[in-house]
């Protein structure tokens, strides 16, 4: 029980865009070309885009 706790905090995520954490966000993101955004930000402008279409379908 005490190893599996010790383990679980040394593979703790150190940044919410882990598998990227290992190599940088920033270095990924030159090597591939694109931009790396946080989930939940990317959710946020989901939603954000569909209630915009859904108001231009109903105007």
């Amino acid at each position: 029980m005490i190893i599996t706790k010790a383990f679980k905090k040394f593979f703790k995520r150190k940044y919410p865009y882990s598998p990227v954490a290992m190599l940088g966000r920033k270095t990924v993101e030159r090597i591939l070309g694109a931009d790396i955004v946080k989930y939940k930000k990317l959710e946020e402008e989901k939603k954000r885009g569909r209630d915009d279409q859904s108001t231009r379908k109903s105007a």
